[in-house]
């Protein structure tokens, strides 16, 4: 089947597009097909007919399509959103007690409606998916966010209703998760170095939030510094509506299946039960990982600074100086890393490996030298250099195993398999800290790098085991 174009102009590229077979088609799923825009028999982007309907593809190549570098700017935009919102709530936590008079336990509920909304999105992404495209997702998850962010600017009179907000921001973000990880993975170039900038723009939102959220409150306006997101994600709306207009609902079908010749029996495996899906290795190993990765990630995050103040120096100022050394070395491994991937390593799961085996030496580190009784200035260094260096190693974890994920999931699993192990993941981000505390409330705040170190040691075992239980992949393993 042929179909005729005439002209088609993305940003400043106009290019000519002949009558063409789409036995030679090029599209959004191929990460493993070669284009070249010289030659004349296979166009950049062109139209293909798919059961009855046309559909626009193009190759994910933001060198040659600029189309997919502002879906590529949309998506770094949005995680900046996903970033200010996970530390949000964190940051005003005391504001927030002062204001509704409420106990750190009735605040912490915004948490875990967070985390229920973040749970749903997985349940739900592969629907939105099927229903409306990768544009009814990236769209959705926009609308998602704006509402709540817009209640909260107005500072609710009632501890329920920021409660309640919490639940679309988490279905937002869940959302926008599952869908930047699977098209910044299927990038046909540069997708370790986008990937951990994709992830590293996260962490730096994420870092810079508490005192922007300080800001506000010294001010008396706390709720304000919601309008940061909201700004943010209005202006990735403007951005993601034309770059994502051609990701419809009939080319999520049609990239999920037309390489894969699937008859009734295999098609019915999109609508898998969450049971049957975990089944599956891939899916299985990368839920577990994430799960135990979220866990170490941010039972040191939140854990670190406790244990400075009551093991160390009660001086928070001097304290917060060194405890900002493991987020800022997650942000520079990500950064720095995903350009080192492809470059040292024969693929992204042995470049992972490395970086695995490296954070779990220095969290091992990070256990003795946090159990050292000083106060001495050169501690202090040795100690800030230790934690650095445990976030510089695992901050590139979580990009490349979702590209590792990508690589060894068929392209209709992509979504849903990713949705559900970045859920997974998010509840070990939530349940494994949440057991940390009580650990620490019974045996004492010391015990917290063993508890990190632990965690650490869980998901190096399931990395460890990708090539054993990960059968005919041997190329990416």
């Amino acid at each position: 089947m042929t179909h005729d174009r005439d002209t088609i102009e993305l940003g400043d590229v106009s290019v000519d597009s002949p009558t063409v077979s789409t036995n030679a088609e090029t599209s959004l799923g191929d990460p493993e097909i070669t284009v070249t825009s010289e030659s004349p028999d296979t166009a950049l982007v062109r139209d293909v007919e798919w059961k009855g309907d046309i559909v626009t593809v193009f190759p994910l190549d933001y060198q040659k399509v600029p189309m997919v570098k502002y879906q590529i700017i949309s998506c770094l935009m949005l995680f900046m959103v996903f970033g200010f919102n996970d530390q949000s709530t964190g940051a005003l936590l005391p504001t927030l007690q002062e204001y509704y008079n409420a106990s750190a336990i009735k605040v912490s509920n915004i948490f875990l409606v967070q985390l229920a909304g973040y749970t749903t999105a997985s349940f739900c992404n592969e629907f939105v998916h099927r229903k409306f495209g990768t544009r009814g997702g990236i769209y959705l998850s926009v609308l998602l966010c704006t509402i709540p962010f817009l209640i909260l600017v107005w500072k609710p009179k009632r501890l329920g209703v920021y409660v309640t907000c919490s639940f679309p921001l988490g279905l937002a973000i869940g959302i926008l998760d599952a869908t930047g990880n699977v098209l910044i993975g299927n990038l046909l170039v540069h997708k370790n170095e986008w990937m951990g900038i994709l992830h590293a723009t996260y962490g730096v939102a994420a870092m810079v939030t508490p005192p922007f959220v300080s800001y506000f409150v010294q001010w008396g306006h706390w709720s304000l510094f919601f309008l940061v997101p909201l700004v943010v994600a209005i202006l990735a709306l403007f951005l993601s509506i034309p770059s994502f207009k051609y990701e419809t609902a009939v080319k999520y079908d049609y990239i999920c299946n037309k390489d894969e010749n699937l008859d009734d029996s295999t098609n019915s495996g999109n609508r898998e039960s969450f049971i049957e899906l975990m089944k599956q290795p891939p899916i299985f190993l990368y839920a577990t990982f994430l799960f135990f990765y979220l866990g170490a990630e941010i039972t040191t995050g939140a854990w670190f600074f406790s244990f400075l103040l009551e093991t160390k120096l009660d001086d928070k100022i001097k304290m917060s100086y060194v405890a900002a050394a493991f987020w800022l070395g997650l942000t520079f491994g990500r950064f720095i890393l995903g350009f080192v991937t492809k470059r040292a390593f024969v693929n992204e799961y042995r470049a992972a490996k490395t970086y695995t085996l490296l954070t779990l030496f220095f969290y091992t580190i990070f256990v003795f030298v946090g159990h050292i009784s000083s106060h001495t200035l050169g501690y202090f260094v040795l100690l800030f250099i230790t934690i650095f260096c445990c976030g510089f190693f695992i901050g590139p974890l979580f990009p490349s195993a979702s590209i590792v994920a990508i690589q060894v999931l068929p392209a209709r699993l992509h979504v849903t398999g990713v949705s559900i192990a970045v859920a997974f993941g998010g509840c070990g981000g939530a349940v494994l800290p949440y057991l940390a505390g009580a650990v620490i409330h019974w045996l004492g705040i010391k015990c917290m790098p063993f508890l990190s170190w632990l965690f650490v040691t869980f998901f190096s075992v399931v990395w460890l085991a990708y090539p054993r239980l990960i059968k005919g992949h041997e190329e990416f393993l």
